[in-house]
């Protein structure tokens, strides 16, 4: 890349030059006679105006070019951000279902839908402040669980999903069962001297069992909701298929 330096020479010397054919041009015309200092000056004006100049207007430049690529970083980064939940850096539920239904054109695909089990009871005896402590912890766990490529959301409260792309049945409540696993395993100690267990219900759909991806969702939460009722803690991947073919059927 030509510094700076470079192309002040490149603009200036030219005209240096042309400013002294122009004055050997007038000599000629004129017949007069011009002195060294008229031929010096002749060939240093353009150099002593012009390279300020140029500096200034490539500095300019450069600034302008530094200030774009600054506020296209700024628009990225306010547009990634405004993909997230902000506490947990996870993708937000429009974006999860943008996310979902892009990925959902592809033949496999699995979602995976937990709910925290007695969140509320968190809340209301530790505080929000320590609630929220617990969804970090959980989110924490559930990355960790998942496989490099899942997308996770953060779609309710204490609710979130994961679409696993190209994932089959088996996969899917592999991973599924990691994630309780882990969330299980969690030590949360919202008061020195107490700890709360932390849980969650997990319900698994794949994508070709209603052939919609948004189906495989409801399809997934209410297994969910199957696994809360259950007794929570566990996972479930049967169940309520033709309550959904019905309700994508009448939709």
């Amino acid at each position: 890349m030509m510094t700076r330096l470079g192309k002040a020479m490149v603009v200036c010397l030219p005209s240096s030059g042309l400013a002294v054919g122009l004055a050997y041009s007038i000599e000629w015309l004129l017949t007069a006679p011009i002195s060294a200092a008229g031929l010096l000056s002749s060939a240093l004006v353009p150099i002593i105006i012009g390279m300020p100049v140029i500096f200034f207007i490539e500095g300019q430049s450069i600034k302008l070019k530094k200030a774009i690529l600054t506020l296209d970083l700024m628009r990225e980064e306010a547009e990634e951000r405004a993909k997230r939940d902000s506490m947990t850096g996870l993708y937000n539920h429009q974006h999860f279902m943008e996310k979902i239904i892009e990925g959902g054109r592809r033949e496999d695909g699995s979602l995976i839908i937990l709910d925290i089990d007695h969140f509320k009871h968190i809340n209301d005896n530790f505080g929000h402040a320590q609630g929220d402590e617990a969804l970090i912890h959980v989110v924490a766990a559930v990355r960790k669980a998942v496989r490099a490529g899942d997308v996770v959301g953060r779609i309710g409260g204490e609710e979130f999903a994961v679409f696993l792309q190209d994932a089959n049945k088996e996969e899917a409540k592999m991973v599924a069962s990691r994630i309780r696993k882990t969330v299980e395993k969690i030590e949360f100690t919202p008061v020195d001297g107490v700890k709360a267990p932390l849980t969650v219900s997990v319900g698994v759909a794949m994508k070709d069992e209603v052939q919609n991806v948004v189906g495989a969702m409801k399809l997934a939460d209410m297994r969910m909701y199957k696994a809360k009722e259950s007794g929570r803690n566990q996972v479930v991947d049967t169940g309520h298929e033709g309550e959904v073919i019905d309700m994508l059927a009448g939709a």
